[in-house]
């Protein structure tokens, strides 16, 4: 697998889920364009060789020669990229080019043309009318229908649903995380420009002006940043709003959260989503069409119109008034989790694998 960093994002840690879960199939090498980060240690915990730093600098023109030598060297016959910003794309075809082997290549595909990820559909035409790219996998039928309507050919694409660990940990609904008599409710998400944090604060703002039996717990990287403090302090959020920052006992934090909140301009299927439905717990997230596939309006969790601070904080009023329905949403959204587990992942990336390299 070609990575850019190995970073806490979504995209990697569905890597990661997917190396554990395939590890004994299959040899991975993890090759990352950048040096460290936080799951460089969990890669190699899970069996796979790991060699990070490729590229010394953003163009260095050395780093694909690098890669094709760790394909021969490795004598590795399926190359994925795993998503396509920034130089991981170009580095992990070239490098496969340049190995003379003809590994079957993938993209790995995790986001949807816009938004930080820019304009590349292009690209991915491009790639494959020279002959680098040979299979695209889509996280969603959204996605793929986006990729296709902007002029990527439907042949050699299919959808892979991101998977999840079912078995969450066991935790006191509420007991462990909010201070004494809050309902804590989790928002899971990276600072990063597609999150809309702007309507997270204001619809907290808004839902704090009524009530104070709430906390909002902001989980990932950057959330506790001197920024995110400021804000908090300029909307006289204290004690209603605690950035936790990146952590690694996300799932341990939904086991013991009442709600689950997801404001975003744009997702492609959210495993931060789904990870809090295999945790029992309602979601209410931005109303884009990521999430027509992951669950069905008032039955699962609710969607709100996206920036829409006032909609978000009576969707999570609503289900701090009604333990019941919250109860009931949670048990629905744990079912429907079910339908996206790891071994459904692993086992359609298993067979398209062995299919690729039976084809070369």
């Amino acid at each position: 697998m070609v990575l850019c960093e190995l970073i806490d994002g979504g995209a990697e840690v569905t890597a990661l889920r997917l190396v554990r879960a395939l590890g004994e199939e299959h040899d991975f090498t993890i090759a990352a364009i950048k040096s460290g980060g936080p799951l460089r240690d969990e890669f190699t915990q899970a069996g796979a060789a790991v060699f990070d730093g490729l590229a010394r600098w953003r163009l260095d023109p050395l780093a694909p020669f690098r890669i094709a030598r760790l394909i021969r060297s490795r004598d590795i016959d399926a190359v994925v990229i795993v998503d396509v910003p920034r130089n991981a794309m170009f580095h992990g075809l070239a490098g496969a080019a340049a190995s003379f082997r003809r590994p079957a290549t993938i993209c790995w595909c995790k986001s949807i043309p816009g938004g930080q990820s820019g304009r590349f559909v292009g690209q991915l035409r491009a790639y494959r009318k020279v002959g680098w790219l040979d299979w695209i996998v889509c996280t969603s039928q959204h996605q793929r229908r986006t990729l296709v309507q902007g002029g990527l050919v439907a042949e050699r694409t299919s959808v892979i649903y991101n998977g999840v660990q079912l078995d969450s940990p066991e935790g006191l609904r509420g007991q462990a995380l909010a201070s004494a008599g809050k309902t804590p409710i989790v928002h899971v998400a990276n600072m990063m420009p597609d999150k809309d944090f702007d309507t997270l604060l204001a619809a907290a703002k808004c839902l704090a002006g009524g009530r104070g039996d709430f906390e909002l717990l902001l989980v990932g990287r950057g959330t506790d940043s001197p920024d995110m403090a400021r804000r908090i302090a300029e909307d006289k959020l204290g004690g209603i709003v605690t950035p936790l920052g990146r952590r690694d006992d996300v799932g341990e934090i939904l086991a013991g959260a009442e709600l689950f909140v997801l404001s975003t301009h744009s997702e492609v299927f959210s495993v931060a989503t789904l990870e809090a439905m295999a945790a029992g717990l309602g979601v209410v997230v931005s109303d884009i069409p990521a999430f027509d596939e992951m669950f069905t309006q008032g039955c699962e969790g609710l969607k709100v119109r996206p920036g829409d601070a006032g909609a978000m904080a009576d969707a999570l009023a609503g289900l701090l008034d009604d333990p019941a329905v919250r109860a009931r949403m949670g048990q629905a959204a744990r079912r429907r989790a079910e339908d996206f587990g790891l071994p459904r992942m692993a086992s359609e990336f298993d067979r398209m694998l062995r299919s690729l390299r039976n084809q070369r």
